[in-house]
């Protein structure tokens, strides 16, 4: 699994827990929340908890794709992609939230 340190709270991020990417580096997802709240002006506060909302249920969407097992070639190509399509999203809401 893999491991990164949080930018934040410079604890250990791990494979498993609720983390993205941002420009500075990785991030918990609660790290990224908090501090985001802390620096987005009151005339984006609704939008920035539309994204910190719209951010948790993509990356426990993907925990949930981890615990999925597959066997065969092609069911783990399909798991994969998918991850892959979350991840990208995931990615996505991240940079909008970055750039609040």
């Amino acid at each position: 699994m893999a491991e990164f340190q949080c930018y934040v709270c410079n604890k250990k991020v791990k494979t498993g827990e609720k983390f993205t990417f941002t420009n500075s580096g990785s991030v918990h997802f609660d790290c990224f929340a908090s501090s985001r709240r802390k620096e987005v002006g009151p005339e984006k506060v609704e939008q920035l908890s539309v994204l910190v909302s719209l951010l948790d249920s993509e990356l426990r969407h993907l925990l949930n794709i981890l615990d999925i097992q597959a066997f065969s070639p092609e069911a783990k190509e399909m798991l994969k992609t998918k991850y892959k399509d979350i991840e990208k999203a995931a990615g996505e809401t991240t940079r909008m939230i970055s750039s609040l």
